[in-house]
């Protein structure tokens, strides 16, 4: 019974550190007055956060294996449940980075409304089945791009965490306008999600310089309609003719020619768009993962792991403890492998076009 105590008394202690600090970090990022100051809040943050979840990790994997009675373990899983669902619910994506921490020499830049993040999205929403989502969504969508090459978008300027979806690089207010053209300069591709705001609207018109090189979204018709009567105004019209409600468009490189896809907000749809977009743009290919997939792989990795473990530590007669310890060990050490091999695989089939995207 000791045990249960103790791991019920850790969690709260670990959501009061994790509430105190995030509390913090957000105050002082309100009252910074550069996206330096804000920045540096941000990594601390980060790194407090990591430490303190190791901290309460290692407590926990001794509490749970010191236990002897299976009614406690029972309740131990449950209390590890709740801390699961706490971490989940906040564990939002975290970013320090400025333009100048950006060192590849390709990456997809993905502009937006900033009315368009979606804060409530996890990683566990990730996962599950949905027949068609309500609106275009920027998690599901860059998760599958983002397989690709690095995708990054302009985080706001007082937010703590990010939505899941593209990095966050943090802008100073009154320079945005020309971090904002050097990133555009500097991306082998950007994805443009169309809204009305004025920002956007200036995004949209300065796109017309890089034409070859850029993908329009538009998933709001009246927003779209908003937009054309601004840039009519301008006298600017970057945006292909045919685009409409529900469609990725791009010109064709080197042609007056535009591509016009149709979409629906499905994974499975934003996962053909890409493939073709990429195939298209770079002549790309690769194997891509769904979150639900990806889950699933590995989930039956980890069941395949477990049987091989087990059946060691009967055959060896090891203790519990040492059969766990090994078997995460083992399963960490090979999944890092697995990645690695995955990522050098696409590297070496598309070895003449990364190459290429690197040189320009």
């Amino acid at each position: 019974m000791i045990d249960t105590i103790i791991l019920f008394l850790c969690i709260i202690l670990f959501v009061g550190v994790h509430e105190l600090l995030r509390r913090t970090a957000i105050r002082h990022i309100k009252e910074s007055d550069n996206a330096d100051e804000s920045c540096y809040y941000r990594k601390k943050f980060s790194i407090l956060r990591l430490i303190t979840a190791i901290i309460f990790g290692c407590i926990a994997l001794y509490v749970v294996l010191s236990g002897s009675n299976i009614g406690i373990n029972s309740i131990m899983i449950g209390l590890l449940l709740a801390w699961t669902y706490y971490v989940n619910k906040h564990s939002l994506p975290l970013s320090g980075k400025r333009p100048h921490d950006i060192t590849k020499s390709r990456f997809i830049l993905y502009l937006r409304g900033f009315s368009y993040d979606d804060y409530s999205l996890t990683q566990k929403d990730l996962s599950k089945s949905h027949k068609e989502l309500n609106t275009f969504s920027e998690g599901y969508f860059i998760n599958i791009l983002k397989q690709y090459m690095p995708v990054y978008a302009v985080g706001m300027t007082k937010e703590l965490n990010s939505p899941i979806g593209a990095e966050r690089i943090y802008l100073n207010d009154a320079e945005w306008e020309s971090e904002v053209m050097d990133l555009m300069t500097k991306a082998s591709l950007i994805v443009i999600l169309l809204n009305d705001s004025q920002s956007c609207i200036w995004e949209i018109c300065k796109s017309n310089q890089f034409k070859n090189k850029v993908v329009f979204i538009s998933n709001n018709s009246e927003k779209l309609t908003n937009i054309r009567k601004e840039l009519n105004k301008l006298y600017v019209y970057p945006l292909p003719i045919g685009l409409k409600d529900k469609t990725i468009s791009y010109f064709i490189e080197n042609t007056n020619e535009t591509s016009i896809s149709e979409y629906s907000n499905t994974e499975k749809s934003y996962m053909q768009i890409i493939k073709e977009l990429m195939f298209k743009k770079f002549g790309l290919r690769r194997f891509v993962f769904t979150q639900k997939r990806l889950n699933c792989i590995l989930g039956v990795y980890g069941i395949l792991l477990y049987v091989c473990w087990t059946i060691l530590a009967l055959k060896y007669n090891l203790n519990t403890t040492t059969a766990i310890v090994w078997g995460v060990f083992s399963c960490v050490a090979s999944a890092i492998f697995i990645l690695f091999v995955y990522y050098k695989l696409y590297a070496l089939i598309n070895k003449s076009i990364l190459k290429k995207l690197t040189s320009q």
